[in-house]
């Protein structure tokens, strides 16, 4: 894997590949037989994302404040029952939804990726536009925002190029999971992600389809959209 990518990690380019290896992770989750260990990867992967961003920075932001923009959407409160009440449900039902899961992970693994990569990138323009590092970051906001422009998207184009690129790496899938594995692991520190060559290989991949003119004009147009939810909001 060239360590290029990698070797300032706090560059833009250190840093969509860090995103872009999270998202590789919290995707792979899915091929885990374990029924919530998929939730837990991914919760874990987005906290890395906001982590190494705000580092990048040396933002004053705490991990804490900006939880309603990365985290659970129905919060401490409300997330934690919902999840109490949920759990049975979900036990009962997790064979169907892990099949249609797997069925459609040449779909949901290049959107996963891109979710994270935009997570990242979204905190990382905001915090570049020297606003407010601090606890007067409007995370819910953003969050809102967010999910409003990621769900007005056609990332189909660049969705095929991302599977297509992947499909050139071999091993890259059993990697990802035994690495995902591994973050699920209370024992484990999630501080940085070690993943294996194949993962690493599956990243630089990725990156280098995402540093594609046609992917800039898409994320240009996402920026838009996010920027117009975010001031209606305001």
């Amino acid at each position: 894997m060239p360590q290029s990518n990698a070797s300032d990690p706090g560059s833009s380019a250190g840093l969509m590949y860090q995103w872009i290896l999270a998202g590789l992770v919290s995707a792979s989750a899915r091929f885990i037989p374990i029924p919530f260990v998929d939730d837990l990867v991914r919760g874990r992967c987005r906290r890395f994302v906001i982590s190494r961003t705000l580092a990048a920075h040396h933002a004053s932001a705490q991990l804490d404040t900006l939880k309603p923009f990365y985290g659970d959407r129905g919060g401490c409160i409300g997330g934690c029952a919902g999840t109490i009440v949920r759990a049975p449900l979900k036990l009962l039902l997790f064979p169907i939804r892990k099949v249609v899961t797997i069925a459609t992970s040449v779909r949901g693994v290049p959107l996963e990726v891109l979710q994270l990569v935009l997570l990242g990138r979204t905190l990382d323009r905001y915090l570049g536009d020297n606003r407010p590092e601090s606890g007067s970051l409007p995370a819910a906001q953003m969050r809102e925002a967010f999910d409003d422009a990621f769900a007005r998207m056609d990332f189909r184009v660049v969705r095929a190029a991302i599977a297509d690129a992947l499909s050139s790496v071999s091993g890259w899938k059993s990697a990802a999971t035994q690495t995902a594995e591994k973050v699920a692991d209370p024992n484990e520190s999630n501080e940085n992600l070690r993943a294996p060559e194949e993962v690493q290989s599956g990243a630089a991949e990725i990156q280098r389809v995402l540093d594609g003119p046609e992917t800039a004009k898409l994320f240009a147009e996402f920026d838009a959209r996010f920027d117009t939810a975010l001031r209606q909001l305001g």
